[in-house]
């Protein structure tokens, strides 16, 4: 008989946890044990027990955050944000939390008419502008231009860009959304968008451009992203008295949309 592969040292790890959260050995809210006393426990590495935590950020069971350590979510962010339950925006910073983000620069700079008009501005007016690419499973899937206006921009914590959602940032703030207007539309990739995704120069990809607004209707961010289709998926039940949108990475290539 053939012998089954051992799962590398490193998804061990991540099930025994997944275990232990799952039967509230590691409640929710409460961090668990550092780095070095989970690498004690299991025997293993700090950088074996590193990665299994992100293989479970990456399923949106923990999130880790500087000075605060790796927390368990559980089910916690479905009620998190409660007016926007199982909305698109919702849903978008569940993706954060089961996703990587990589800031590839932040700089203030003014801002050209486009933008100037999209989030009410005046001309030239300062605006904080990032470019990151996302990853899952260690591949890129998304590039994305964001615009917050320099009030946004001045106030959310940036040395937690790459660990916790811009829009949980944005409302620690004091700067909760409420609302979105999103387009999605069909493109091929520019030379640094492909760089960035490390697919080749004119590549098909699923282009979004969104704009965030707050309850005063006051708009507070713009994104422009770039999705890899066959790792990105949007998928929207419709229904007379509403809807309910998913967004998700995918765990593979060849995936059919629902």
């Amino acid at each position: 008989m053939p012998r089954t592969p051992t799962p590398p040292l490193f998804r061990q790890v991540a099930d025994a946890i997944r275990e232990r959260l799952q039967d509230g050995t590691y409640p929710v809210g409460i961090p668990l044990p550092g780095e070095r006393a989970l690498a004690e426990s299991f025997g293993v590495a700090r950088v074996t027990v590193r990665s299994a935590l992100a293989r479970l950020q990456e399923e949106g069971l923990v999130t880790r955050l500087r000075g605060q350590g790796t927390l368990p979510i559980g089910e916690a962010m479905a009620t998190q944000h409660p007016k926007l339950h199982n909305g698109l925006l919702d849903n978008i910073v569940s993706l954060g939390l089961r996703s990587r983000i990589q800031v590839l620069s932040c700089k203030r700079q003014p801002c050209d008419a486009e933008i100037a008009r999209l989030l009410q501005l005046p001309p030239a007016a300062d605006v904080l502008c990032l470019r990151r690419v996302r990853k899952s499973g260690g591949a890129p899937v998304m590039y994305s231009e964001v615009v917050l206006p320099d009030f946004v921009g001045a106030a959310i914590e940036q040395h937690l860009l790459e660990e916790v959602p811009l829009l949980t940032l944005m409302e620690k703030a004091g700067f909760p959304f409420d609302h979105g207007e999103q387009e999605l539309s069909a493109t091929i990739a520019p030379a640094h968008v492909a760089l960035a995704l490390k697919i080749p120069a004119g590549s098909p990809l699923l282009q979004v451009r969104r704009v965030v607004y707050d309850a005063h209707k006051r708009p507070i961010q713009y994104l422009l992203g770039y999705y890899a289709p066959e790792r990105y998926q949007y998928r929207m039940h419709v229904s007379r008295s509403g809807s309910a949108s998913k967004v998700w990475i995918s765990e593979g290539a060849n995936v059919q949309a629902g």
